[in-house]
């Protein structure tokens, strides 16, 4: 007689969402803004209360055309309570660092299409959510993927239903 397998543990309760901004931002060619605003719309949507953070490489952000550069500076200098928060990362760092640590510190899902293979240390403990950009005639729509990835602290990886995530 088979043995039933064991339940698989269930992540952490999220206190808060990361947006790696550049992997938003490097996920199509133009309408950079319009593409971190729909991601942190969905954020918004999804989980009303939680706080969202956004972080972009300083290369990104220099890449990106000088309007999108004075609104991504705006939106860093903005600590408005209840809005998203943003920070470009000093110009020898990687955002990839930046996210992996805000999500541990504050049991983050992070929101990137990364997966982090040159950070395994860092990324022990985080749930890592993927997605598709669209382009669409009234702005971009931010779909994504039904499950999230949860790299255990243990080890090994467990794909997790976003509908199962709390």
């Amino acid at each position: 007689m088979k043995r039933p397998k064991p339940p698989l543990p269930e992540p952490p309760p999220l206190r808060g969402i990361v947006l790696d901004g550049s992997n938003v931002i490097a996920s199509g060619s133009r309408r950079a803004i319009e593409r971190l605003d729909a991601a942190t719309a969905w954020a918004a949507d999804w989980r009303p209360g939680l706080p969202t953070m956004v972080f972009v490489d300083w290369g990104t952000a220099r890449r990106c055309r000088r309007d999108q550069q004075d609104v991504l500076r705006a939106r860093c200098a903005d600590v408005t309570p209840g809005r998203p928060r943003y920070a470009v990362v000093p110009q020898e760092a990687t955002a990839d660092a930046y996210v992996l640590a805000w999500a541990r510190e504050h049991n983050a899902l992070v929101v990137s299409n990364d997966r982090f293979f040159d950070h395994e240390e860092l990324r022990l403990g985080a749930i890592t959510l993927q997605f598709a950009l669209r382009s669409t005639p009234s702005g971009e729509l931010f779909e994504p993927f039904a499950e999230a990835t949860w790299f255990r602290p243990s080890g090994g990886a467990q794909r997790v239903p976003i509908a199962d995530l709390r």
